[in-house]
């Protein structure tokens, strides 16, 4: 009877055995947490890679229907021609392309007719559209539209940006790269081929234009999402440096992509973002904006290590945060200082990537 009473007593868990079970578990999750993590964020930067390579098709469709790659931002004759302020955004590479990529009845919402500008009410809606192909999936944003008030709606974020150009965008510089310079700044024109990557303001690019090769220019680079409803970095439908294009991202104080300078980003309403986040947040998140104009951006991801880029022959590649990025002096106007600006020497492969006809291929060659 007491043995039968003994035996009884041993069918269940000691509450010992029960912590070592709980324990084991423990540690086989923390083991296997890392794991699913790192699954899921390989799945998200396979999906991040194909959207950059469904845009960089729709560009490349483009340009078989056109004759050229879109502009990264259209403007009206009669306005300044800048990209500064909002009432100069028309057309820009990101809505040209939509009928290239399946979004045909997307682009047809848009209304550009007269003096129409993307910030006009009847815009409001199609540039609002969420698109998949136009968001990586590892950046999760502010979660929020951008929108500076109730009263100019809102615009749909994207983490994909043109490479554009690599001077400040005031309206007589634009207009030199349009060939319509006035000579009351600084002649730029002799240093074109080394200030423009894909175009600049009412400037397209052939392919045949690019003449160090589709293969050896970025087209498209990734862009970080604003962190407050009014930082406008990463706005797919918006035409402005930061926002869905690349401008003075491969020198002036850049050092390659994440690069954690302190001047890396000129956005138009910065005031209203170091408002809203604080410049210790945007210090931590390597998003620090100090000068108030779209002038200026740097490419970005949340990928570790690295950022994804889309080639002018469509092909996507990951490029090291440890690219070389040169020496060029930060604020140095391209050409101000004569050749030395655009020396082999200074000239790392980080600018010769971005930069479409400079000769300078790749490396530290003398091409």
């Amino acid at each position: 009877m007491i043995r039968e009473k003994m035996e009884l007593r041993r069918t269940g868990f000691t509450l010992v055995e029960l912590l070592v079970v709980i324990a084991i578990i423990g540690v086989l999750v923390a083991l296997l947490l890392p794991a699913v993590q790192a699954a899921r964020e390989a799945a998200r930067r396979t999906q991040c890679a194909n959207n950059l390579r469904n845009l960089a098709l729709g560009m490349l469709n483009h340009h078989d229907q056109l004759g050229n790659f879109p502009a990264p931002a259209s403007v009206r004759p009669d306005t300044n021609d800048a990209i500064l302020q909002d009432n100069r955004l028309f057309l820009n590479w990101a809505v040209e392309i939509l009928p290239y990529i399946e979004q045909q009845n997307l682009f047809d919402r848009f209304d550009f007719s007269g003096n129409t500008r993307m910030t006009d009410s009847i815009n409001w809606e199609p540039r609002n559209a969420n698109l998949d192909v136009m968001r990586c999936p590892s950046d999760s944003g502010s979660g929020e539209p951008f929108s500076k008030s109730e009263a100019t709606g809102s615009w749909a974020r994207g983490n994909y940006a043109i490479n554009g150009f690599q001077f400040w965008p005031n309206s007589q510089f634009v207009k030199q790269a349009q060939g319509r310079g006035d000579g009351s700044s600084p002649d730029m024109t002799p240093f074109l081929d080394y200030v423009i990557g894909m175009g600049a303001v009412n400037v397209t690019r052939r392919i045949a234009q690019i003449t160090d090769g589709t293969t050896n220019t970025i087209m498209l680079a990734e862009m970080r999402v604003g962190l407050s409803p009014r930082d406008r970095r990463g706005v797919w439908a918006m035409g402005m440096c930061g926002s869905n294009i690349h401008c003075r991202h491969a020198f002036n104080g850049v050092h390659g992509p994440n690069s954690c300078g302190a001047s890396g980003d000129d956005i138009f309403g910065s005031p209203d973002i170091i408002a809203d986040i604080g410049e210790e947040t945007l210090r931590a998140e390597c998003m620090s904006t100090d000068t108030d104009a779209s002038a200026q951006s740097t490419v970005r991801s949340v990928h570790p290590g690295g950022v994804y880029t889309a080639f002018a022959d469509g092909s996507v590649r990951f490029i090291s945060d440890f690219i070389q990025p040169g020496s060029i002096p930060p604020g140095a106007f391209i050409g101000f200082n004569g050749q030395s600006d655009v020396g082999n020497d200074v000239f790392g492969v980080w600018p010769r990537l971005n930069i479409s006809a400079d000769g300078k291929i790749s490396g530290n060659d003398d091409a």
